[in-house]
């Protein structure tokens, strides 16, 4: 857990207007090295390791569409089954409850994950040499090999959330926080190396055997093959990451099993920090956790009012001076620990709901919607416009993951407001789909640049609302985050259940030729 002063420059209490001494400073370095000297950094990067394999399957497949559209049969329509198939691979969370349910205990939850890296990792070897691999089944061409490596991938993804957090949260929380680093890191490593592969630009038109000009585009930096083969190594180190973590002893010193060390240490900490305060750092600034900071701001979600107890620990420094620092670290204690024995404060029920529907609704477009309909919004403006917006937009997904860690907002006011921000801008985008292949400003630099905006943009925005949205309701306990989950996973499936049927049975989308 992340210790923090309260200060003028503190996000999560930016409206406290409290001043910043040298002294304060010199104690957050002070508990910023103590905290580095308690942890074991071999844990910290096998951690991160293991946290990559999470979605490196599902974030590289789609990483590689603006190639794979042009060679599989499925053509711009690809990723509307892509879609639909990772979330027909959430069978595999509802087989392992099931599982749990019909034989408790009897299978170790580390042997599932061992299955499904292996699992995973097979896929990403064989996807690099089958992925090209098609059946004719009724009428029709498709990537069979394709289709079926990729949901053996999503597996991975889809049941990370239900195995391998519990499993990290085996060891001390500064250890989860590598864990989710390297979760982010699943999405940012594939799409940083697709940058680096290019798609060899934008195709241009030459005449065939017979004449008849076909569009020709030059092949990438490397291949979709060489691609694949980097993610299986990657999804090779995690597991044998996983493997370390789990068997090594080194690691196992680090795990939360024995209650009475974690105490220990917790009390030594907290006795450092508070001879620390006393020694040198000034009576106004009592130390807050970041989520006591969130839990002060959740007292009142929607005008973010300042907790009573928080005023009064911040006027009795002023009052007391110096001799009440110790007094305000252990009204901070009484303060966490009535939150949790209060249940935490809680939200109406109208709020509660309404954060339910937000939360189904921009994940009904950013899970479901958009994988379906990117090639036909982006492709009329080029392959680089297409691989520029997959790519980046990968990498806003993890970038404001860790903006709405270290920056969350809980008033309702402002994830409504941009809610409907990421709204106007998904109007845009579903213009650009439905009226391709002649979108506005086609054939313009204008054009392309303000399509690859608009998609690095809306993916942020709903990846932070999503994060700022759970967050609010993971502090209200109870099932709040099961039904969060829930929705999600619900308004994912219809966006993507919808538009495949849409794109592949009806004349709505239309796919671009450069040289008709």
């Amino acid at each position: 857990m992340t210790m923090c002063l309260i200060s003028e420059g503190t996000p999560l209490l930016s409206y406290q207007q409290v001043q910043s001494s040298s002294a304060d400073n010199m104690t957050d370095v002070f508990c910023i090295c103590h905290r580095f000297s308690n942890r074991k950094f071999l844990v910290d990067i096998l951690a991160i390791l293991f946290g990559i394999s999470a979605w490196l399957s599902v974030n590289g497949t789609f990483v590689q569409l603006p190639l794979l559209v042009q060679s599989q049969p499925e053509g711009w329509s690809l990723p509307s089954y892509i879609a639909v198939i990772i979330q027909i691979a959430n069978v595999g969370p509802i087989l392992y409850s099931i599982s749990q349910k019909l034989f408790p205990g009897k299978i170790k939850d580390s042997w599932i994950i061992y299955v499904i890296l292996i699992l995973g990792s097979t896929a990403l070897l064989l996807m690099a040499f089958f992925y090209h691999e098609t059946s004719f089944i009724s009428d029709g061409q498709y990537s069979t090999a394709l289709f079926v490596l990729i949901f053996v991938g999503a597996l991975v993804g889809c049941t990370s959330s239900v195995l391998f957090m519990p499993f990290m949260g085996n060891f001390l929380e500064i250890y989860l926080i590598s864990y989710f680093i390297g979760e982010g890191l699943s999405g940012f490593l594939p799409s940083a190396v697709a940058l680096i592969q290019g798609v060899g630009g934008n195709p241009v038109c030459i005449p065939d055997s017979k004449n008849v000009s076909v569009p020709y585009t030059e092949p990438p930096n490397f291949s979709s093959e060489s691609f694949f083969i980097f993610l299986f190594v990657v999804m090779t180190l995690s597991t044998i990451s996983f493997f370390l973590l789990n068997n090594l002893g080194y690691c196992h010193s680090e795990r939360t099993d024995s209650q009475t060390r974690s105490q220990a240490l917790g009390m030594e900490y907290i006795k450092t920090a508070e001879g620390s305060r006393s020694n040198r750092a000034p009576a106004h600034s009592p130390i807050f956790t970041v989520r006591e900071d969130v839990e002060v701001l959740m007292k009142d979600p929607e005008t973010s009012m300042v907790h009573p107890k928080l005023h009064n620990a911040h006027r009795n420094t002023h009052l007391h001076g110096n001799a009440a620092a110790k007094d305000d670290v252990a009204t901070t204690n009484s303060f966490s620990s009535e939150l949790s024995a209060d249940k935490r404060p809680s939200l109406s029920q109208s709020v509660y709901i309404y954060f339910l529907v937000l939360s189904a609704w921009v994940c009904m477009f950013g899970n479901g919607i958009f994988p379906s309909i990117q090639s036909y919004s982006c492709l009329p403006y080029g392959n680089v416009a297409y691989h520029l917006s997959v790519t980046l937009g990968s990498m806003a997904n993890p970038m404001a993951c860790f903006l709405a860690f270290f920056y969350p907002y809980s008033s309702v006011r402002t994830i409504s407001i941009l809610t409907l921000s990421s709204t106007i801008i998904t109007g845009y985008i579903m213009a650009t789909a439905l009226l391709s292949p002649v979108p506005p400003l086609m054939n313009t630099p204008g054009g392309e640049v303000l399509v690859v905006l608009t998609w690095v943009i809306v993916t942020g925005l709903i990846t932070y609302i999503k994060v700022s949205i759970a967050s609010v309701l993971r502090l209200e306990g109870g099932r709040a985050l099961f039904w969060c989950g829930a929705v999600q996973q619900m308004g994912s499936a219809v966006g993507a259940l919808i538009f495949f049927f849409i794109i592949n049975f009806t004349d709505t989308f239309t796919s671009y030729s450069p040289c008709e």
